[in-house]
């Protein structure tokens, strides 16, 4: 047990290290690539993920509350990078916040870290409690275009393993199959395009079903993987 943690200190040790690998020629390529409104340190993704699990591995029966005020601490930071180290450690303990998610997704800038925190941990609360599916419901009729494409990207982890709700996803995507919201097209056409690689059949009906309503992106994007045999009847 870590009695004497100290999170204050934890996060300081994270502001050394990142500071000690920045790189402000990358720092301003990865902002302007991201167009995030963020501090950037110019590390790369695979380095913050090795600091979620160096720090994972160092404090081992470290409660999960204390990990979820750090990161929690760390979300609130101005830099871009520590916002994704908080999703990584969180990823690690399979953190089970949905609400602390829902706060995440709700101040996100970018694609970037709302696909993660979609995928990796709003998709794992999932497999472990099916009832969290009401977060995605309201998500889904939510103004945020950011929690819209959640609500449609957040089980792509659960289908994978044959699980999940494939008929509240579709009801979702009918609702936004015809916005013109580049990321919202993009969302239904990807986890279309997973689904496709169990149930291609179902996909293709679907994808038979809303043409001339969806758009050109995600009619690609969601037919990508289907048996030739159902791309050329499309």
């Amino acid at each position: 047990m870590n009695n004497n943690f100290d999170i204050n200190e934890a996060i300081a040790r994270f502001k050394t290290s990142l500071i000690n690998n920045a790189d402000q020629s990358k720092a301003q390529i990865i902002k302007s690539y991201l167009k995030s409104p963020y501090k950037f340190y110019g590390v790369s993704v695979p380095f913050v993920s090795t600091l979620a699990k160096d720090f994972i591995k160092t404090n081992k029966g470290l409660e999960d509350k204390i990990i979820i005020e750090l990161c929690s601490l760390l979300w609130d930071s101005n830099y871009h990078e520590e916002k994704t180290l908080a999703i990584k450690i969180l990823d690690i303990i399979k953190a089970q916040e949905m609400e602390l998610f829902e706060k995440m997704l709700s101040q996100s800038k970018g694609w970037d870290h709302v696909d993660a925190i979609s995928i990796h941990l709003v998709g794992g609360a999932l497999i472990n409690n099916s009832q969290h599916l009401e977060y995605l419901r309201k998500w889904s009729a939510h103004d945020n275009f950011w929690m819209r494409r959640s609500s449609l990207i957040s089980q792509i982890l659960p289908f994978k393993k044959g699980l999940g709700d494939r008929a509240l996803f579709y009801s979702f995507a009918d609702k936004m199959i015809e916005e013109k919201e580049f990321f919202i097209r993009k969302a239904i056409g990807w986890t279309l395009r997973e689904l496709s690689k169990i149930y291609p059949k179902e996909v293709f009906d679907y994808l038979l079903k809303v043409k001339g309503r969806a758009s050109g992106l995600t009619y690609r994007e969601g037919s990508k993987r289907l048996p030739q045999e159902y791309k050329d009847r499309l």
